[in-house]
């Protein structure tokens, strides 16, 4: 009995420092910043040359998202993308921290199939949502 106490008390506290500390984030492990780009001497992402791309060829894809796709949240033009879906926005201007397509691209939950977006694609995401998230 005294074992099966101790036992359930070590669990319990191990699980306690995980939820407290963590296991280490995807933001760290792939050294994504949320800076100001300018200030920091990265050029400045375009939607449509810089986002666009990476949101039609890997996420705006035949029964993904697109018109009636999952969550109701179409990522193939910038009006769509800044809609966001069916339980409000994705995008947080000027707030990629708190932007949930910023979350499930860099956990890696987005893409759910396939090779997962680079760091360097993640980025730029970041860069240009915390530049205010333009149609440029």
């Amino acid at each position: 009995m005294y074992k099966i106490k101790i036992g359930i008390v070590l669990v319990l506290a191990t699980g306690l420092m995980f939820w407290l500390f963590g296991c280490g984030s995807a933001i760290q492990d792939l050294g994504l910043v949320f800076d100001n780009p300018a200030d920091a001497g990265r050029p400045s992402p375009s939607f449509s040359a810089d986002i666009a791309p990476i949101l039609t060829k890997r996420c705006a894809i035949a029964e993904c998202h697109v018109v009636d796709g999952p969550h109701d949240i179409d990522l193939r033009t910038y009006d769509t993308l800044m809609q966001g879906g069916d339980e409000g926005a994705i995008v947080i201007t000027g707030n990629a921290r708190e932007s949930e397509i910023v979350e499930e691209i860099a956990e890696g939950k987005m893409p759910p199939e396939g090779q997962p977006l680079d760091a360097a694609q993640i980025q730029l995401i970041i860069d240009w949502i915390n530049e205010g998230a333009k149609n440029n």
